[in-house]
This record gives structure tokens, C-alpha cells and sequence, in this order.
């Protein structure tokens, strides 16, 4: 069935299916990889001209191949004090650190990040350690906490960037999940998209090819597709495909020939943008104000609360354990790790908010022994996500979640 689809498909507007499932460079086919770069130049307009565009197995493979492109073991990279988890897992085998940069309700903070840099080797334990030359954020949506940089914002970490001499990774798996937009923008600052209604990106203020961005289908698509891009300069990018003819040699021929049938043959450039908008950003606001009625009608705000997400598909909701009896007479973890397990009981999933803390866990700690083990006394949150669940399986799970606080804050 599939090669007499290749086939049949031979004389279409794209290269043949049976071409594409050859072997291939590690640039990935390309018609696809050029819809990406003409995607990229429509919606970002990198500020220079030596740059280009590599295909990837996803964001957390792109991700894999930047680190060792930048980092050498014994470096130091800087990142949200929470942040997605499997950013700590790929680097640590490398011999690379991290250390958190504080957040606040616009995701890191530029006020903070200069003074880390500032600071830097101020501190015994810093004194011998080279000062961090990169920064891995998520500006959109911001995974696990929802937050998003105004452009104000985007702006400030450039000018730090540029100041000291940053490379800046911007993971943007949930740009096209905003259900806001700033305000203050009108369409015409330097480097704002020509597409109305979405916010400027880093890349979009990148003027020296700084900041590399990892892009993705994942979330617009399909997760399973396993496609996306990395916009970065000429060089890194150079350095980018020879890594893939290396591993992964170039992402899947089915799905590459998928995407380009679909993108180029049918939806083209206006197209694709048109379902971004209409229906993707849509679809993942009215589940996000979904969950966020249901939470607000079975959850008694006195034991736990949230921030409204600006764009994403995770709800960081915040535990008061302030306002459970036991409070001062143990450690807070040991409170949220018996929520956890009451949760757990009542059917109800959600993230502990300790594995997306970037403070560092116990050495020789079992961190797969999730029913027995919270790390972080500070990791008073536990993450939510809408993307998946059915509006019922939403109201049902808020039901349960309500009623587990209750059970384990009235002990």
C-alpha cells in the first residue's frame, strides 16, 4: 500500500514519495526544508543574512545536537529555575552543569541573568568555573510554569545576550499555542512578525546570529510526525547537519513525505498559517479557559491557585501548604509527596513540580522512585496539561483533584 501511494504520487507537485525514503543528507529533504526556511522568514525575519535552516527529529533531538555543538564538559549552562526536564537528563551524561536563573511572571528574568553574569565567580564554588556562554529558555509558553516574555522583555535578554557575548537557545515548541498577544505592539518595531497577531521571537531581534531556535511539528500536527527545524547561523548550522548525518542521518521519509505533500502541495505558506491561527491557537484557548473553569469550580482556592497561562498547554498550579495542619512540624516536601500519592489514589495525574526544578537533587537519589521521593522543598507546584483530555476527562480529573486536597488538607 505505501509504495503504490509513492508511486502514484510521483508525478505530483513534490518529489516522489519512492525519492523521498531514500537515503538523504543531514540537511532533510528539501522541499520541506525550504517550506521551513520560507516559513521562518515570513513569520521571524532573522535581522542578518548568513543563516538557514536544518531539519530535526523534534525539539529534545534538535536540542541534543546544539549542546555538544556549544558546550565542552566542565561548562555551564544557565536556565529557568524550572524548566523541562529532559534538558537536565540529556546534558548531565555530557559532563555539562546548569544553574537556574530566577523566573517571574514573564518567564527568566533579564535583571537576573545580568547578575549572574555579572556576579559570576563570586562564590567558592564558582571560582574556578568558566563563565556560562550559553542560555537555554522557552519564551512562549513556557514549559512547565506557562508563562510568556512580553517583547519588552525579548528585548532585555538580547541586550544581556549581546552584552556578554550569549548564545541563546530558544526552544519554541508552543509559539503558535498563544492565546494573547502584547498590546503594545503595533505591527511595525523591528523584528516583529508580518503576520499580525503573534509575538516577536528572539530570533526576530537576532541581528548576529546569537540565538538559535528550535521549532517544531509536534504541536501543531502531530507529536508522532517527529519533524522539526533548527534556525540558526550558516555555521552552526553546518555543524548541525554533519551531527545528523551522524545519528539520525535526516528525520523519517514517511514523514517528511507526509509534511511536504500536506504543507506545499495543499496548505502552502498562507494556508498553513490560516490553521495556525484559526484553529490551533482556537482549539488550545478554549481547552486552557476549560480546564481553568473547571479548576476554578471544584478547587477550593484556600489550599490551591494558578496563573493564567498566556499561551502553552500546562496549568502550574501552585500548592498552599502554608494551610495544611502540619505545617512548620515537617518538611514541605513530605506534605506534597502525600498529595501526590493522594492523587494518585483518587485516578488523577499530574506532574510533580520537582522534576522540573533546576536546583540540584540529592546525589545518588533514585529519581525514576516517584511514589516515595519529592526533592525540592521549594517544588510546591504540580503541572496540568489540556492538551489531550476531553473537556469531561478535564471537569472529571478538577473533581478528583478538588476532592484529594480536601481529604489530605482537613487531616
Amino acid at each position: 500500500m505505501i509504495l503504490r501511494w509513492c508511486y502514484k504520487k510521483k508525478h505530483s507537485s513534490q518529489r516522489s514519495c519512492a525519492f523521498q525514503l531514500q537515503y538523504g543528507i543531514g540537511l532533510g529533504v528539501e522541499s520541506l526544508r525550504q517550506f521551513c526556511k520560507e516559513h521562518v522568514d515570513r513569520m521571524h525575519r532573522p535581522q542578518y543574512q548568513n543563516w538557514d535552516v536544518v531539519l530535526s527529529a523534534g525539539n529534545t533531538d534538535a536540542f541534543s545536537k546544539v549542546i555538544p555543538m556549544l558546550c565542552n564538559r566542565g561548562d555551564t549552562i544557565l536556565v529557568e529555575e524550572w524548566t523541562y526536564p529532559s534538558a537536565f537528563e540529556m546534558i548531565q551524561p555530557l559532563g555539562i552543569n546548569h544553574f537556574p536563573v530566577r523566573m517571574d511572571s514573564e518567564g527568566m528574568s533579564a535583571v537576573a541573568l545580568k547578575d549572574v553574569l555579572d556576579n559570576w565567580g563570586s562564590t567558592p564554588d564558582q571560582a574556578n568555573v568558566a563563565k556560562p556562554r550559553v542560555v537555554y529558555l522557552i519564551p512562549t509558553g513556557q514549559n512547565p510554569t506557562g508563562t510568556t516574555m512580553s517583547i519588552q522583555r525579548r528585548k532585555d535578554i538580547m541586550q544581556v545576550a549581546q552584552e556578554h557575548d550569549l548564545i541563546l537557545i530558544e526552544d519554541d515548541p508552543y509559539y503558535y499555542l498563544q492565546f494573547f498577544v502584547d498590546q503594545t505592539s503595533n505591527g511595525t518595531a523591528q523584528g516583529e512578525s508580518k503576520e499580525s497577531g503573534w509575538m516577536p521571537t528572539l530570533l526576530s531581534m537576532d541581528t548576529d546570529g546569537r540565538v538559535i531556535r528550535l521549532d517544531t511539528f509536534s504541536k501543531t500536527l502531530a507529536p508522532g510526525c517527529r519533524v522539526g527545524y533548527m534556525t540558526m547561523n550558516a555555521q552552526f548550522c553546518t555543524i548541525a547537519q554533519y551531527h545528523n548525518e551522524v545519528t539520525i542521518q535526516q528525520p523519517s521519509g514517511f514523514s517528511q513525505a507526509i509534511l511536504a505533500e500536506m504543507l506545499i502541495s495543499h496548505w502552502g505558506q498562507d494556508g498553513y498559517i490560516r490553521y495556525l491561527t484559526e484553529n490551533i491557537r482556537t482549539e488550545y484557548l478554549n481547552r486552557s479557559q476549560h480546564l481553568q473553569a473547571c479548576f476554578k469550580k471544584h478547587v477550593d482556592s484556600k489550599f490551591a491557585s494558578f496563573v493564567e497561562p498566556s499561551a502553552g498547554m500546562f496549568l502550574w498550579i501552585k500548592i498552599h501548604v502554608d494551610q495544611h495542619p502540619r505545617y512548620g512540624t515537617v518538611a514541605d516536601s513530605v506534605l506534597m509527596l502525600e498529595l501526590f500519592n493522594k492523587c494518585l489514589q483518587s485516578n488523577v495525574l499530574m506532574v510533580p513540580g520537582w522534576q522540573f526544578s533546576a536546583r540540584p537533587k540529592p546525589k545518588g537519589a533514585n529519581l525514576s522512585d516517584l511514589l516515595n521521593v519529592w526533592f525540592d522543598n521549594e517544588a510546591t507546584h504540580l503541572r496540568a496539561t489540556f492538551a489531550h483530555a476531553t473537556f469531561e476527562q478535564m471537569d472529571q480529573a478538577m473533581t478528583r483533584f478538588g476532592n484529594a486536597l480536601q481529604e489530605t488538607f482537613r487531616q
